[in-house]
């Protein structure tokens, strides 16, 4: 009797778990749903520079659906429930540039990917300044400088330029190493013919090109002043012989009156057969000041010095060229 009971409840479960097997799904949410249409999208962030680390905090939408999620500490996202239909991911972050991805599903009911995001390049800092050079016999060159410092995570950066669409100029900068910053000069020539003095007021934009050709405009400047007037250097002056005993060397010059603050910046020059080599070289010298003592002597041979109005934005003016000889 035992064993008929046994047998028959075997046969009464093996008959339910059959014909449960075969009942139609219908919820929709059911994966093993024939109908069931939808799928998992997941993946990591990652920095695009070598080597590439894991980021975290970046919104990925879903624009389809409107969904959003963030990606974890290790860089990771989830999302889950997703009607099947092509569209696209949207990945942004501060400090990175925004990026979209493609979905495509296919046949699948899965999509895993790795996104590598770019850092955007940040301008430490920028100074744009006029340099006016008057020279012996010829007219002054006045000319535009500009320096920029920036720093880029992921080292990508192809080109540096200068823009400005009111003077019809854009230019690259150079890079030197030394200094650990790009700079260029800009003549009047290379604005469309404008001068110099057009430049005040306006507007230069900074902008990087990196190796995958993406542009970014990363900070402004501009110039604040010209410096027209031009300082004289007094002593020596006019070609003037020194006896080599008479030395250490006072460099003297006019006092130069202005409306705004600014230091002075001498250079000494020893003049070789067609050629020049710069010795020496004072900075931030007080606007107080109308001379300058070198601290060293200088041996027998032909020289000149030049002296500098520096103003707070590095705007500047250059005397003409002094020359002397120590014998």
């Amino acid at each position: 009797m035992r064993k008929k009971l046994l047998l028959y409840l075997f046969v009464s479960v093996f008959l339910f778990v059959s014909f449960s097997c075969k009942a139609p799904r219908n919820n929709i949410f059911d994966p093993l749903n024939p109908d069931y249409n939808f799928g998992t999208i997941e993946g990591y962030v990652q920095t695009i520079g070598f080597p590439s680390t894991r980021i975290p905090s970046v919104s990925v939408i879903w624009q389809n659906a409107n969904l959003i999620t963030e990606t974890d500490a290790n860089g990771w996202f989830r999302l889950s429930n997703i009607p099947i239909e092509n569209g696209n991911l949207v990945f942004t972050k501060e400090g990175y540039k925004p990026d979209t991805l493609e979905v495509i599903w296919g046949e699948a009911k899965s999509f895993f990917t790795q996104v590598f995001f770019n850092r955007l390049p940040t301008l430490d800092s920028s100074v744009i300044y006029t340099s006016v050079i008057n020279q012996a016999v010829l007219q002054p060159i006045t000319n535009l400088s500009v320096k920029a410092w920036i720093t880029d995570l992921d080292d990508d950066i192809d080109t540096v330029y200068v823009i400005s669409d009111n003077l019809k100029l854009k230019k690259s900068l150079n890079y030197f190493q030394n200094e650990g910053n790009y700079q260029t000069v800009v003549t009047s020539a290379e604005m469309g013919g404008n001068s110099i003095e057009e430049t005040i007021g306006n507007d230069f934009s900074i902008m990087v090109k990196d190796d995958f050709d993406n542009k970014f405009v990363i900070g402004y400047n501009r110039v604040t002043r010209i410096i027209k007037d031009e300082i004289t250097g007094l002593y020596p002056s006019g070609d003037t012989t020194i006896s080599i005993s008479s030395q250490p060397l006072t460099l003297k010059w006019n006092k130069f009156n202005e409306g705004f603050s600014f230091s002075y910046l001498i250079e000494l020059y020893r003049r070789e057969d067609l050629s020049s080599q710069l010795i020496h070289t004072e900075e931030d010298i007080s606007s107080e000041n109308t001379s300058y003592t070198l601290p060293f002597n200088l041996p027998a041979g032909n020289y000149y010095w030049t002296i500098w109005v520096v103003d707070k934005f590095q705007n500047r003016s250059r005397s003409k060229p002094v020359l002397f000889k120590i014998n």
